[in-house]
């Protein structure tokens, strides 16, 4: 009689339970792309993951509890595209332009991606995530230099997020300019009143 591999055994359970996580997580996900988070039902996600419903509760609580796990995907996916890069310039304008022109191209050459932004716009940008307080940071640095005229901060994000959402949500809707993140960026840093910065932009 062979002998069963109990520690393999567990590590093929846990391997199948993300699967099946990610499944789920990856329906939710489509879903909310075309919806919004009120009109989720677990039922529609378990007919597009393809699994019971008792499967769904054994990984998530709540459609809530999914909703959440992809706003917190999604706010990952937006640390995962600026950390390092970001990091690497030191005039706050520069950084806060190439975040901007940065994600703006996510958004042009990924659709879906950007249909979930714009509609989890209040997850994503909500105060304490990484995207609202690294912006918060990048402007008022640039506001004690006296490089904005826009001397609030809270106000100066505002305006970055709402021409940022804004001009993503017309990509949806049209086809995108090919200068479109030039453009954009230029606008956003009219409405800041802001000085050139000391490094590029891209």
């Amino acid at each position: 009689m062979a002998k069963i591999d109990l520690a393999r055994r567990a590590e093929i359970g846990r391997e199948k339970r993300a699967r099946t996580r990610a499944q789920i997580l990856e329906a939710g996900t489509m879903l909310l792309a075309e919806r919004p988070p009120e009109a989720l039902t677990v039922d529609a996600v378990v007919e597009a993951a393809g699994v019971a419903k008792g499967t769904f509760y054994y990984h998530f609580l709540s459609v809530e509890e999914l909703v959440a796990a992809v706003g917190a995907q999604l706010v990952e996916s937006f640390d995962e595209l600026m950390t390092s890069s970001r990091l690497e310039r030191s005039d706050p304008v520069a950084r806060l332009s190439f975040a901007f022109t940065k994600l703006l191209e996510k958004a042009i050459e990924d659709p879906l991606w950007a249909r979930l932004v714009v509609r989890g716009a209040q997850i994503v940008t909500a105060p304490g995530r990484g995207i609202r307080t690294n912006l918060r940071a990048d402007l008022v640095e640039a506001i004690a230099q006296g490089r904005l005229a826009v001397q609030d901060a809270e106000l100066a994000t505002d305006i970055v997020i709402g021409i940022w959402l804004q001009v993503v949500h017309g990509s949806l809707e049209r086809r995108a300019a090919p200068d479109l993140g030039h453009q954009a960026l230029d606008a956003v840093l009219r409405a800041l009143g802001a000085a050139d910065s000391d490094e590029p932009k891209s």
